[in-house]
């Protein structure tokens, strides 16, 4: 007989309450850095090798810890002036944090935190599997890694956080346990989380660039994170850093091999994306594609296919739809 999954769902007004909790695979320690009411909504299933997170929060926090030495966990945290280690976190993006790997978190306002861990023997398989290849992932390295999985990977593995939590969520509403379904939930969350990392392939080797076009490529993100909502056309930026475009395209090239209008155009695909997975329930696909200057619909759902394998309406539908069905009736 399986043993029944830690889970629960739990609301916070405080920063108090919520350094009271524990992490299975993290040490840390959170404080708060302004003084607007803090208010956070937790949902997370701890089951064998898996450990499933989904946090929605707003407050002002700041967070600092490592990940233990024998967990590995693949983070999407995404808000408004969010940082992760110094670098900006506006949009869903995978990071894999590897073991031992130590982190500072700055959360300004609201922002979203979705995981999924691995520890004891699943992490062991990977590193063996890793091993025979002759290949070893860097993500099974300290570090924070943010390469090599595709968009259409990503949203699958925050589909799977989304139906494990919700699962969570349903039972502890109902105050009765669904041990089984629960443990089954959260070792396919695990099971997902191993395919995608074992299946990433390295990239290619790139050179970095020079420093000037690196200073380039700087620049223009710069100006991209300014105007996080709008479009930014490549003409504009020239513009302003007085260069000229095919210097523009060769500094992208080289250094982030993306052309400029290519990495902004995916900024803010991702910025609604994002929006799709937080406030989906109350805006429109219209609303939110509009948002974010996509005025013609129909190319920015082939925009959003492309990147993420399907529509935007699909995305939302699961999320905000089906998603609910299945919360209400998880047994």
């Amino acid at each position: 007989m399986l043993e029944a999954p830690s889970w629960y769902a739990r609301k916070y007004n405080s920063v108090l309450a919520r350094t009271r909790e524990t992490d299975p695979d993290a040490e840390f320690h959170i404080s708060q850095t302004g003084r607007e009411f803090h208010a956070s909504r937790l949902t997370t299933i701890d089951y064998g090798d898996a450990y499933v997170l989904d946090l929605r929060d707003k407050g002002g926090i700041a967070m600092s810890g490592a990940i233990r030495d024998d967990a590995l966990t693949a983070v999407f945290l995404w808000g408004e002036g969010t940082h992760f280690n110094g670098q900006r976190s506006e949009v869903p993006r995978l990071r894999v944090v590897g073991p031992g790997t130590e982190f500072k978190l700055e959360m300004p306002g609201s922002y979203r935190l979705m995981r999924i861990g691995l520890r004891g023997a699943s992490l062991d398989a990977l590193h063996a599997a890793s091993g025979r290849r002759q290949d070893r992932r860097s993500w099974l390295m300290p570090g924070v890694h943010e390469r090599g999985v595709a968009s259409s990977a990503e949203l699958e593995l925050q589909r799977v956080v989304l139906r494990t939590t919700a699962f969570a969520e349903a039972a502890a509403r109902r105050g009765r346990d669904f041990g089984a379904s629960l443990g089954v939930a959260a070792s396919e969350a695990g099971a997902a989380l191993a395919r995608a990392l074992f299946q990433t392939e390295a990239p290619a080797e790139r050179r970095l660039g020079t420093g000037e076009q690196r200073n380039v490529v700087d620049a223009t993100l710069a100006i991209f994170e300014a105007n996080p909502h709008a479009p930014v056309s490549v003409s504009a930026v020239c513009d302003v850093l007085g260069i000229g475009e095919r210097t523009l395209e060769r500094a992208f090239q080289e250094c982030l091999a993306a052309s400029p209008r290519a990495y902004e155009r995916e900024r803010r695909l991702r910025a609604a994306h994002g929006l799709i997975l937080t406030e989906g329930d109350r805006l429109s696909v219209t609303d939110i594609a509009m948002r974010f200057g996509f005025w013609h619909l129909g190319r920015f759902a082939g925009a959003y296919s492309s990147l993420f394998g399907c529509s935007p309406g699909e995305t939302r539908r699961f999320v905000w739809g089906d998603l609910q069905k299945m919360a209400n009736h998880p047994a």
